[in-house]
């Protein structure tokens, strides 16, 4: 056999191993992706009810309203929580600074209920402004909706994870 035609050779074995690796990429990609959508909203979900309830905690002792002279109340004392799509932003208090807490790639947050609703514990780590229905904020992975999680805050101010299709039932 000449040099080209062995040339020829190592160049047809190279090609058929480079289609046979791309054959196992393309089929082992969609279920790498789907693992890690699944991973990270689960992160993400139980990062986010950890802040909740850091919150609830910090509102028990903070939350307490301070007077000024003559018994005139100057300002609530809490930590406040305001849900974007693609980040959450926490209200610090004691400071003037936010932290902006942005989640792993493609995860992003949709608070359902009670939209635009910041979320605000009073010193007895209950809801502060007297919600009338559960505040629920869905977390998912882009390209898998179907597979979201949602946190739930109800009106006693328990915080849970909820698996599963989202349900009217709850929101009563």
């Amino acid at each position: 056999m000449g040099a080209s035609a062995m040339r020829g050779s190592a160049l047809v074995s190279l090609l058929a191993a480079l289609s046979v690796f791309a054959v196992i990429l393309a089929a082992a990609l969609p279920a790498a992706f789907s693992l890690y959508a699944r991973a990270a909203v689960e992160y993400e979900a139980m990062h986010l009810i950890g802040e909740l309830r850091r919150i609830q905690a910090i509102s028990r002792t903070t939350a307490m309203p301070l007077y000024m002279l003559e018994g005139r109340r100057s300002w609530e004392r809490v930590p406040r929580l305001r849900i974007r799509s693609d980040r959450y932003e926490l209200r610090r208090p004691f400071s003037e600074d936010t932290h902006v807490y942005e989640p792993l790639p493609l995860v992003r947050f949709e608070q359902e209920t009670m939209r635009n609703t910041l979320v605000v514990f009073n010193r007895n780590g209950e809801i502060a402004e007297g919600w009338s229905h559960n505040m629920t904020i869905r977390v998912y992975a882009a390209g898998h909706e179907e597979r979201a999680l949602h946190v739930v805050i109800d009106r006693a101010a328990r915080i849970r994870l909820r698996r599963g299709n989202y349900e009217a039932a709850d929101e009563e």
